[in-house]
């Protein structure tokens, strides 16, 4: 029975999740759930953070730029175009596309602390601009969108039922990016993408462009963050700077320590832990931002591995690649 579990523990974890709903609100109530609908939308984020941080080790405090973006790029979309969910992911993508790559370009000619500080640079840019272009952005106040939909235009489309229908779909799309992910990683791309993090200089004397492998990780991680913008934009039917600040780059790095950088399923599982905790603290005390650094720094002290790294120490879990 051990072997079966460790063996198939995505397929459990999977199902354990489309199970989820059915035990709301005989177990917990809605509330619940719908953490659980921003967990998933901020795991597809996570899962391309960390194939740009932990695989490729670019550290990016500027992310939010490409969550925030997403989300405006659905507001202006689902307001004045068209409200299926389809179309506003294609404008979305195409859009983050074009600023992904001007970004991406002048980012990844510098590295270490430099890329940092450049990418953060970008994201002010741009979160400066939705602050202040009140007349477009709505400013401080952000803008309220209309009730997204799914389905084939002309045909059939329905308005997304909450908060049920709306978790199964970012569960869709949080199952598509793992797979993607995961396939990417496994991929001889993503062993250069580690080579790369380990020890540049060699990987570009095997004939490798690192400029353009840095990009494309880059772009993976873009593209995510994206989608997962369209869909907490969606879900939230709002949209405000606050989703282009470098707060939210920074509670991405936060969450991908915490659970362990470098093996997709502990930055999921660091989102998840920083949101449920969060949100229970934050109901005890006004001052719970302390906990959470102060359980960030134990982290930190003694498990730099993350939660991920404690849990492969434990003899059950010993021998078991994530």
């Amino acid at each position: 029975m051990t072997v079966i579990i460790k063996k198939y523990y995505l397929l459990l974890i999977l199902a354990a999740l489309v199970l989820l709903p059915l035990a709301s609100p005989a177990l917990f109530s809605d509330y619940y759930l719908d953490l659980f609908t921003k967990i998933l939308i901020f795991g597809i984020m996570l899962l391309g953070y960390d194939i740009l941080a932990g695989y490729t080790g670019l550290v990016s405090l500027g992310h939010a730029l490409f969550f925030g973006l997403g989300g405006y790029c659905a507001a202006f979309t689902i307001n004045h175009f068209s409200s299926n969910l389809a179309p506003v992911l294609a404008v979305a993508l195409i859009v983050s596309t074009a600023i992904g790559l001007f970004v991406g370009f002048f980012s990844t000619q510098t590295k270490d602390i430099f890329f940092v500080f450049l990418t953060l640079a970008f994201a002010q840019f741009f979160y400066l601009a939705a602050f202040n272009m009140t007349g477009i952005t709505g400013g401080d106040n952000g803008i309220t969108i209309a009730k997204a939909t799914i389905g084939i235009p002309s045909l059939w489309t329905t308005k997304i039922p909450r908060p049920y229908g709306f978790y199964y779909l970012a569960l869709v799309f949080f199952v598509l990016s793992f797979a993607i992910c995961r396939r990417v990683i496994n991929s001889p791309f993503g062993k250069v993408l580690v080579a790369i993090r380990e020890n540049e200089e060699r990987v570009s004397y095997l004939g490798y462009s690192i400029r353009k492998v840095k990009i494309k990780s880059y772009m993976i991680s873009v593209w995510l963050a994206t989608v997962a913008g369209v869909l907490f934009a969606a879900y939230q039917d709002f949209v405000s700077p606050g989703m282009l600040h470098w707060a939210l780059s920074g509670d991405l790095i936060l969450m991908s320590v915490l659970g362990g950088m470098g093996t997709l399923v502990g930055p999921v599982l660091g989102g998840a832990i920083i949101i449920l905790l969060g949100d229970e603290l934050s109901s005890l005390t006004e001052n719970w931002m302390i906990f959470i650094g102060g359980f960030f720094v134990l982290m930190i002290i003694f498990a730099p591995k993350g939660v991920l790294g404690v849990l492969s120490n434990i003899r059950w879990f010993r021998n078991h690649d994530a």
